[in-house]
């Protein structure tokens, strides 16, 4: 079975990096479609959408790959890739998917995609948060505990019971700070902010070692992994996200690499 979860982030990736690239009204509108029908687990109109962007990338990968503006190329070689393994996969499965995993929470009011949603935005909301009338003192996110900060408010807006400063047991040696538990929900959020001295292979190296940590925690089933990369320091954010997000019987990992 596919886990639509998984699915839709890597699509929010796919379309937070062609709307960085173009606003080419064709292709626009089939992102802006794709989008609409991830909140509504429209899955014809998500598999559609999908072999429309694949041609769009495959008619302009070359130019894309030659554009000296362009610096993430990688990115949009693998968002190839991506999306024909996603079609593949809905394909294999008839349409037949599964909102949540069984081991990741179900809850009617889908929190856990509530979650994913805020993470994903989470960069419009400090931009927004900039731009206060007439100039007036506001909560500027330039560190990771102004990140913490922001989310931490920002999570009382689905969950009435948010914990910070939540300790993991240790390991080798060592104990590892959980950002938030949402203990009702099962849920841990490790959140982190590039910054120089922690880009891409820092920030893989250590979130490797807190997804062992967290594996032991009796109220962590479920772990999201955030990362805020404003000054887009990490190259292939895509690659980082499908290969630490993974769904097993012990915790189910979710990695969400959010930039501009």
């Amino acid at each position: 079975m596919v886990n639509i979860e998984i699915i839709k982030i890597k699509l929010h990736g796919i379309i937070g990096c062609i709307k960085k690239y173009t606003d080419e009204p064709s292709i626009r509108n089939l992102v802006e479609e794709l989008e609409r029908a991830l909140k509504s687990n429209n899955m014809e109109i998500i598999i559609f959408c999908c072999k429309e962007i694949k041609d769009w990338y495959n008619k302009n990968i070359n130019e894309i790959l030659n554009n000296e503006l362009v610096y993430n190329k990688s990115t949009h070689k693998d968002n190839l890739i991506i999306l024909d393994e996603i079609i593949e996969l809905l394909e294999e499965n008839n349409g037949q998917y599964q909102e949540i995993s069984n081991n990741i929470i179900e809850q009617d009011d889908d929190i856990f995609g509530k979650l994913i949603n805020l993470l994903n935005k989470f960069h419009m909301i400090v931009r927004q948060l900039r731009d206060r009338h007439d100039s007036r003192e506001t909560l500027d996110v330039s560190d990771e505990y102004d990140v913490q900060d922001l989310l931490h408010s920002l999570l009382y807006i689905y969950c009435d019971d948010v914990r910070d400063e939540e300790w993991t047991p240790s390991y080798a040696g060592k104990s590892s700070r959980q950002d938030f538990l949402l203990k009702k929900e099962k849920i841990v959020i490790e959140t982190k902010m590039t910054r120089k001295g922690l880009s891409a292979k820092e920030v893989s190296d250590q979130l490797i070692i807190d997804i062992d940590r967290y594996k032991s925690h009796p109220d962590c089933k479920n772990l999201i992994c955030f990362v805020y990369d404003p000054e887009e320091r990490i190259n292939n954010p895509r690659g980082i996200e499908n290969d630490l997000t993974k769904i097993t019987d012990d915790l189910n990992v979710i990695t969400i690499i959010t930039q501009k």
